[in-house]
């Protein structure tokens, strides 16, 4: 993300092997970025109320 914000860029290649195999948008890493911190949240809540898996 900070290299994509750094740069003002909204796409960076994904390399494998030399080979071009896909690219990440910006769209990619923000909805990642707000899934992981909605588990991270939803785990906490479970925590702190006491509800166990």
């Amino acid at each position: 993300m900070a290299l994509i914000s750094a740069n003002r860029l909204r796409h960076l290649p994904v390399m494998d092997g030399g080979q071009l195999s896909g690219l990440v948008s910006i769209g990619d890493l923000v909805k990642a970025t707000i899934s992981e911190q909605q588990f991270i949240i939803d785990q906490l809540k479970r925590h702190i109320s006491g509800q166990r898996d």
